[in-house]
C-alpha cells in the first residue's frame, strides 16, 4: 500500500537525520578534547541497532571543521523535520481512506 511505502519512507528520513546529527554531534563534542597520538581510531556505531556503521575506521586526531559540523547539524534538523511531514501526511491520507470506506 503506498501510505506504508511513505510512512517508511518518512521512518527512514528521520533515522538518516538522527544519525547525521549524533555523528555531527560527537565531532563538535570531540573539537575540545586534545589530541592523544596513543589513541586507537574508533568504528562509529548506528544508534538504532548499535552496530559498527561502516567498516571505515574514523582517525579520532585529525582536525575537527567546526562549521561543517554545524552546518551537518542544521541539515540533519531540516532532514527530520521533512521525514516527520512526511509521516503526518502519510497519517492524514491513511485516516482519510478509513473514512471514506467505513
Amino acid at each position: 500500500m503506498a501510505t506504508l511505502d511513505l510512512m517508511s519512507s518518512g521512518l527512514n528520513t528521520v533515522r538518516q537525520g538522527q544519525y547525521r546529527a549524533n555523528t555531527a554531534a560527537a565531532e563538535i563534542g570531540r573539537a575540545g578534547v586534545p589530541a592523544d597520538p596513543a589513541a586507537k581510531p574508533s568504528v562509529p556505531v548506528q544508534p538504532a541497532t548499535g552496530q559498527a556503521a561502516s567498516s571505515t575506521q574514523v582517525d579520532s586526531n585529525r582536525p575537527v571543521n567546526l562549521v561543517d559540523n554545524l552546518v551537518a547539524l542544521q541539515q540533519s534538523r531540516q532532514e527530520v523535520e521533512a521525514g516527520a511531514a512526511v509521516i503526518d501526511t502519510a497519517s492524514e491520507v491513511l485516516g482519510t481512506l478509513l473514512d471514506v470506506n467505513a
